[in-house]
């Protein structure tokens, strides 16, 4: 039997920092699936996005400019359409203003990977604008004509599928993949304790969003009388504040951004790495991207217990887990294994077998593959009813 045919089209983002099309794109061609790739241009791409979010005297401009763009991309989408003839055409993240006009332009079956809902992240996440706000009932129904246009609607966890399906796409078809490290190293590096009378390194990188918890890590670690050492990279502007206004010796306040061959490098120095223990809602329903990197260097991770990250992971097997926002429970893993260092080792040992198991790119490659062909047995439910415009 010849490969399915699968269009990957939409005007994705790449690069340092943004793993998740590029996973999804390994995750299809490990798949063995016939690829056909249609890159659309894209106005705001990558953090642009959010500066428009956050400047309304754009807001006006920017809804005209994204109506003139899709006007622009629909004879793309329809030419990359009748030129690939496919029997799917997959949208990347981030999709929402892409899927439809793929809709309009195929009535096969349409995936599209949202990974992250609009209004969950720039309300319930970021908290950018009260949920009562215009902006709030405008980004909801983005989410919602963003999933009525697809068949299939991808998250990163199950969690996070059945809160998108119930929020922005009841009655459709939700399901997951997961996370993915497309920059993972071969092999873990070797991981060494701390020195006799050395402290314990932890490692935090991220952007400091609410869900990553970092005031409630800082706490911890000051908690901790010595025992721990914490290396910041990243964090948010009053995150970065607070560190150098601590001017702890116990905390060290890194750059704002590093590339990734400087991550891998403190990766390597850490003996732990923080994931997030915040304590909002998205954080229940997420594996972070810094939790899996962690995995995949070998390192020993320790993260809020949450349900989705007990969906993969195994506390005190895999993973250490602190209750969300607990201070005092954080404080006290951190001062217990700082005392047990074969612990860590046995963790260190155990974390790239659990990326390998959870994350890597083979179980990516099975859920896809999975994902893909059930939605090329059941269809597309509306096909019938909707013209093929690629070819008009």
């Amino acid at each position: 039997m010849s490969a399915a045919r699968v269009l990957v089209c939409g005007a994705w983002d790449d690069g340092p920092g943004y793993p998740r099309a590029r996973s999804l794109l390994l995750g299809l061609e490990a798949a063995g699936f016939d690829l056909h790739l249609q890159r659309l241009p894209a106005l705001f791409r990558g953090r642009s996005k959010l500066d428009v979010l956050r400047q309304p005297w754009r807001w006006p401009g920017a809804a005209l400019e994204l109506a003139s763009h899709r006007r622009r991309t629909r004879r793309q989408v329809a030419a990359a359409v009748a030129a690939a003839d496919p029997q799917v055409v997959v949208v990347p993240y981030p999709g929402h203003a892409c899927v439809r006009t793929v809709r309009e332009c195929f009535a096969g079956p349409v995936v599209l990977d949202l990974f992250l809902s609009a209004h969950d992240t720039a309300i319930g996440d970021r908290r950018m604008f009260a949920a009562s706000s215009w902006m709030a009932r405008r980004l909801r129904a983005l989410d919602q004509s963003a999933c009525a246009a697809a068949d299939l609607i991808l998250l990163d966890t199950p969690q996070h599928a059945e809160f998108v399906r119930g929020e922005y796409a009841p009655g459709r078809r939700v399901d997951w993949f997961p996370v993915h490290d497309p920059e993972a190293p071969a092999a873990a590096a070797p991981w060494r304790g701390p020195l006799p009378g050395a402290p314990l390194r932890v490692l935090f990188f991220g952007t400091g969003v609410p869900l990553h918890g970092l005031d409630v890590l800082i706490q911890a670690v000051q908690r901790c009388a010595g025992a721990v050492l914490l290396e910041v990279l990243g964090g948010s502007p009053a995150d970065r504040a607070v560190i150098q206004e601590l001017r702890s010796p116990h905390i060290l306040l890194g750059s704002e951004f590093v590339p990734r061959a400087e991550l891998d490098r403190a990766l390597a120095r850490a003996h732990v790495v923080a994931g997030v223990f915040g304590t909002s809602a998205k954080a229940q329903r997420v594996v972070p991207l810094k939790v899996m990197h962690g995995l995949a260097a070998g390192r020993a991770v320790i993260t809020a217990g949450t349900p989705a990250i007990a969906e993969f992971l195994q506390a005190e097997r895999d993973v250490l887990v602190s209750p969300p926002g607990d201070v005092a429970a954080l404080a006290a893993v951190l001062s217990d294994v700082s005392r047990a260092p074969e612990r860590l080792a046995d963790l260190a040992r155990a974390a790239r077998d659990a990326y390998e198991r959870a994350f890597a790119i083979a179980p990516v490659a099975a859920r896809l593959r999975q994902l893909v062909e059930a939605v090329l047995d059941r269809g597309s439910p509306g096909a019938a009813d909707r013209r093929q415009l690629a070819h008009v």
